[in-house]
């Protein structure tokens, strides 16, 4: 699941993507995609049957300031450009079917823009990714 939403991330164009938390000192790159987790809670009935995982992700988007003549288009541009790679052509958002794994896909909040202190050279958002899914006790991603 995880490979899935990486390798969909991919394919928006210019970017460099990478599974993990952002950092600043990595993010050199002119637009880059960070993949990371933000919550996890899970129900269970009993201790055999699979359970429910409502996993929460964040997608954490950013340009490079310095290497941006239009900060404030590029950064909504690409987090555009991640909602078109999610949803375009999809008939059911929520459930698209590039991911069939999952019972629910969605924007669990508004996109938040991340605004740079003077210091700093990176604009970032931040898409909150919101998916449940049913996992068997010791399944692994």
């Amino acid at each position: 699941m995880i490979q899935a939403i990486l390798d969909r991330l991919a394919l928006v164009d210019g970017t460099t993507v990478r599974e993990g938390f952002y950092v600043q000192s990595v993010a050199s790159e002119k637009k880059f995609i960070f993949l990371q987790p933000f919550t996890d809670e899970a129900r269970s009935v009993n201790g055999r049957d699979n359970y429910r995982d409502d996993l929460v992700l964040q997608v954490v988007a950013g340009i490079n300031l310095t290497k941006s003549t239009n900060p404030t288009a590029d950064l909504i541009n690409l987090v555009r450009a991640i909602r078109s790679t999610f949803y375009k052509d999809e008939r059911n958002t929520e459930k698209p079917s590039w991911l069939p794994s999952v019972i629910s896909f969605k924007e669990s909040e508004p996109c938040k823009y991340i605004m740079p202190e003077a210091h700093e050279k990176h604009g970032l958002a931040v898409i909150t990714l919101s998916l449940v899914n049913t996992v068997k006790f010791g399944d692994s991603l």
